[in-house]
């Protein structure tokens, strides 16, 4: 069995939960074009970033 220093264990949690936010993020920006393409609700409405969407609403990253 191998062992790792704590400190590049966790370095290495956090890149990971960073990659996984990151890929989701471009999953939902995905499918939010392929249902406006579809032809979703009116298929209208301009899509917001991240940053925009929480810039609206007040909201702090």
């Amino acid at each position: 069995m191998d062992t790792i220093p704590r400190a590049e264990y966790e370095a290495m949690k956090a890149e990971l939960r960073r990659l996984r936010l990151a890929e989701g993020d471009a999953e939902a920006l995905r499918r939010a074009k392929a249902f406006l393409a579809a032809g979703g609700p009116e298929a209208a409405g301009r899509m917001l970033t991240r940053e925009e969407l929480a810039e609206a609403w007040g909201v702090r990253e």
